[in-house]
């Protein structure tokens, strides 16, 4: 995952690639607590394998670092990005 910066508004998706068997879970974080899921934070599977999480009009309530969190029954790992929502200029 790459840091990103974003003005508000705007759409932000992250991916990450997965790999494992049996299967992990996957659990996306943004400073440590879980993302949940509703209209704005679609998290999905690409058909390629990897899992994304879409911020539909970020706000910037949206900032913050986000994790990655993948676990089976062999173990953990994570990766971490942080997200910068900046403000629209008026003007």
């Amino acid at each position: 995952m790459a840091d990103q910066s974003v003005t508000e508004g705007q759409e932000v998706t992250m991916s990450v690639r997965v790999a494992g068997q049996p299967k992990p879970i996957l659990y996306w974080l943004r400073d440590r607590v879980t993302v949940k899921s509703d209209a704005r934070h679609v998290v999905r599977e690409a058909a390629d394998g990897a899992s994304e999480m879409t911020i539909r009009s970020a706000a910037k309530s949206d900032s913050g670092v986000y994790t990655c969190r993948i676990i089976n029954e062999y173990g953990t790992k994570q990766c971490e990005a942080r997200l910068e929502v900046k403000g629209q200029l008026h003007g």
